[in-house]
């Protein structure tokens, strides 16, 4: 995760880009992460955001939809094959910078930390994970398996400048 910039004025927007490494020995693949909500089917972000003593924790893209994925089996594996991240090992992939949805609230030093969590079924979560998995294994690639954090990173919020 890669902040735009170190140092934000209270109550600024943080913009921030995350990317994603692949350290495994396969091919991986996955729909283009939700970062502004909390999509199941299709994997998203998440951030939490902890601040200096006395300030609040927030938990930024916490907007939820449930939904079914796709589906049939045939539109998947096309959707797999035409629209989603194709990763293979030792290779990145970076997001488009976005705006955290949360600000902080106070002056100090400020830690962001995100969570990538793969896609899944809202509902009957095992059978469409399966689903997924084997229409990733037929298009030639790896879903991946486990939810990853990024590595911690600080940012300083300084009280917004005086209007004269």
């Amino acid at each position: 995760m890669i902040s735009s910039k170190d140092t934000y004025a209270l109550k600024e927007g943080i913009l921030i880009k995350t990317i994603f490494t692949n350290q495994s020995d396969k091919t991986l693949c996955f729909p283009k992460p939700e970062q502004e909500i909390e999509v199941p089917a299709q994997g998203y972000l998440t951030i939490k955001i902890v601040g200096p003593p006395g300030a609040s924790e927030i938990e930024a893209f916490i907007d939820h939809i449930d939904g079914r994925g796709t589906w049939p089996r045939e539109k998947l594996l096309l959707e797999i094959k035409q629209r989603w991240i194709k990763l293979p090992p030792n290779e990145t992939y970076t997001t488009a910078l976005e705006r955290v949805r949360a600000t902080p609230d106070s002056p100090g030093q400020w830690r962001l930390t995100e969570t990538y969590l793969p896609p899944e079924g809202s509902f009957g979560g095992d059978a469409y994970r399966n689903e997924l998995k084997s229409a990733a294994n037929n298009a030639g690639c790896t879903l991946p398996e486990t939810e990853v954090s990024a590595e911690t990173i600080m940012i300083n919020v300084v009280a917004a400048p005086e209007k004269k």
